[in-house]
């Protein structure tokens, strides 16, 4: 054998005793919230990368990136081609379409997993009463918007004709632009958004769940346990301090407020008393003291004598 063959064979052998080094993968977290009070677009990109470089840490060599989405038919088609295998996600989103993903964590934010939401109405605006058949704006939630308006965050109060329109805007500062602008009467809006000039915050409305961190029917077991463990250990941006538990956001209860709900409270009038005589005399005794009635008649004038 040839001192040539000799050596391709000894490169051969060495390359076989070496262990194969698994090619780095690719792994997409992506960010769908428009209800959340990021400060603009911008705000997001840099969230979405801080999370997917924290999350590196536990991706054992596979290169982890951020990518956000802008509206939910983009982000549900690119969850259904397995082009992403876990996201952070709105609550009302993920509620009404029922929480198809498995939830890993909660965001926080002043430490809670959730926080109340709000009704900024044109300053003239007094009270709810005077909204109906007015328009309304809220950030995009990609379903159910009605519902979520009607039933989540007004509790079933008012009917789905209530307003003239529900109007999804970009995002909840471009909500409450809608007032300034004349084409909305008033906005819902997560706290955290403070009113602008020439509006007020009319109602304080239920709490919401902050946006949920989840696996995608792409992501794997043992990549998300790891991902569930690491999640809880990101250090806060884009005005989020941080993940915690997945319950800490109440989610179950959020999907569970889009059904009907009976009226109560302010807005709902009581129905009207019926009581019977049976009713009112029940367990009550009365007493009617005697006395002689001639005490009560006045005697006649005596007759006038005749002249």
């Amino acid at each position: 054998m040839s001192a040539s063959h000799l050596l391709a064979a000894a490169a051969c052998a060495l390359a076989c005793a070496l262990p194969s080094v698994a090619a780095a993968e690719d792994i997409t977290i992506g960010l769908f919230a428009p209800t959340a009070p990021f400060e603009g677009s911008g705000d997001r990109v840099s969230f979405v990368n801080a999370v997917a470089e924290h999350l590196a840490g536990a991706a054992a060599g596979d290169r982890v990136n951020g990518k956000v989405y802008a509206s939910a038919s983009a982000f549900a088609a690119a969850a259904k081609k397995g082009e992403i295998q876990f996201a952070i996600v709105d609550a009302p989103y993920a509620a009404a379409n029922g929480l198809p993903y498995t939830i890993l964590a909660s965001a926080t934010r002043g430490g809670g997993g959730h926080a109340s939401w709000q009704l900024v109405a044109r300053s003239s605006i007094g009270s709810i009463r005077e909204l109906r058949g007015a328009r309304v704006a809220i950030p995009s939630i990609g379903a159910k918007a009605q519902a979520f308006v009607t039933n989540a965050l007004l509790s079933g109060e008012v009917d789905a004709s209530y307003f003239a329109s529900i109007t999804e805007a970009a995002d909840a500062r471009s909500a409450l632009t809608m007032i300034t602008v004349g084409k909305a009467d008033a906005a819902f809006v997560p706290s955290g958004v403070e009113p602008p000039s020439g509006t007020k915050r009319l109602l304080s409305l239920p709490s919401v769940g902050w946006p949920m961190f989840v696996a995608l029917p792409a992501a794997d077991d043992r990549r998300s346990a790891a991902f569930a463990t690491r999640i809880k250990s990101f250090g806060g941006a884009g005005g989020f301090s941080g993940f915690g538990d997945a319950g800490a956001g109440n989610y179950r209860s959020l999907a569970g407020s889009f059904g009907r709900s009976a009226k109560k409270g302010p807005m709902a009038l009581p129905p009207p008393a019926r009581l019977s005589v049976k009713d009112l005399l029940t367990g009550r005794s009365f007493v009617v003291p005697q006395q002689n009635v001639l005490e009560l008649v006045e005697a006649p004038p005596p007759p006038v004598a005749e002249k």
